[in-house]
């Protein structure tokens, strides 16, 4: 071989050497930036995990804080209902408290010792006097005087400029007057009267026949007050009450009503039976149970009363109450009721209007209670 041949066969190896080595190189660094571009996808994979749990964190949260920002809200709205409840019964207390007074300290009327007395202050024997006319009032002495009552503040009323709320007003202190003056009669009828109060509930004063009322008449009642919401929610919220207590009483009086209509059904007459009533003890018991039941359902019922006139409604939107309910007898437990039925059109069927707002109620008008 001579030495071109061998220089020129070295030259060829070193060349092929280079070429593979070059093809190497470029084969190494596209691997090196995929590995880059991988690792960076992995990095921005993770950043996103956390980011996006840091999130689901945040709104987790968020709810938590808003659920219990609610729960505040709602039990600062039901302490003030059952604030305003306690005031209603302690008024209703210090009436019965001052009637038993009266009677220890006045022998002669100890006879008309049951009840409540006025909250007025005077001569006892003017007082005595007032309740013994309360207490023996017959529809035919109340309805007159309510039925003048409607025709004075419904002519006040078609002067009162919309939404008849300005308590400085000259028009709306007189409907003031006029509904203070029969609240105040209303108020001892319902703690003094109850036999009397029940028919004017049940009665449609204009034929003075038994009537009830249809659910719609109750809606166009409530429509005319045009409430607030912090009235809709006082009124939701002691409904909401007044039905947790009658639940108790309800399923009482289901018991003592199973245990009476276990007893002996149609008595035999003959002497030997009627010696051998060896149930009649139990049987008196259970009745007494039952008047003491029905006690309280009344007592729920007068508490239900005085909040709704005296706690919620400013003394205009008890005149209008009255006014649209005629012929019938203002009902508050078919107006709170109404009210509540509304609500759940207008809040789905939960029936749970907003807490929103201080749930003054009428007190934020400056008026002085109804009841």
């Amino acid at each position: 071989m001579t030495f071109e041949g061998l220089s020129a066969g070295i030259g060829a190896a070193v060349e092929q050497h280079q070429t593979s080595s070059g093809s190497a190189g470029t084969h190494k660094k596209p691997s090196g930036k995929a590995e880059v571009g991988t690792a960076q996808k992995r990095f921005r994979a993770r950043q996103k995990e956390k980011l996006s749990s840091l999130q689901h964190e945040v709104e987790e949260k968020t709810q938590e804080f808003s659920a219990l920002a609610r729960e505040n809200e709602e039990l600062r709205q039901r302490t003030s209902i059952l604030e305003k409840v306690v005031s209603c019964r302690d008024e209703q207390l210090g009436m019965v408290k001052a009637f038993e007074e009266r009677c220890s300290t006045t022998p002669e009327y100890s006879r008309s010792c049951f009840g409540s007395s006025s909250i007025h202050e005077g001569d006892p024997a003017v007082v005595a006097a007032q309740h013994e006319l309360y207490r023996g009032m017959k529809k035919e002495q109340l309805i007159p005087q309510y039925k003048a009552f409607l025709a004075e503040v419904s002519s006040h009323l078609l002067h009162c400029q919309h939404p008849c709320c300005d308590a400085d007003s000259p028009i709306v202190q007189k409907v003031t007057a006029c509904v203070e003056r029969m609240g105040a009669m209303l108020k001892h009828i319902v703690l003094l009267n109850t036999p009397l109060m029940r028919q004017l509930l049940s009665l449609n004063l204009e034929t003075m026949q038994p009537a009830a009322a249809a659910d719609s008449h109750w809606d166009d009642v409530i429509t005319s007050l045009q409430l607030s919401a912090e009235q809709r929610a006082d009124i939701m919220a002691v409904l909401e009450l007044y039905r947790g207590l009658n639940a108790k009483v309800y399923e009482e009086r289901k018991l003592i009503m199973a245990a009476l209509g276990s007893g002996p059904g149609t008595l035999d007459l003959s002497a030997p039976s009627l010696l051998d009533r060896s149930g009649l003890a139990a049987e008196m018991e259970l009745t007494e149970r039952l008047s003491a039941n029905l006690d309280k359902e009344h007592s729920a019922r007068t508490l239900l009363c005085c909040f709704f006139f005296g706690k919620v409604l400013a003394p205009p939107q008890f005149a209008k109450v009255a006014v649209y309910s005629y012929p019938h007898f203002p009902d508050s437990l078919a107006v709170a009721t109404a009210v509540a039925r509304q609500s759940e059109r207008l809040d789905g069927p939960t029936g749970r209007p907003s807490h929103s707002g201080s749930g003054t109620g009428s007190g934020s008008l400056g008026y002085r209670r109804v009841f």
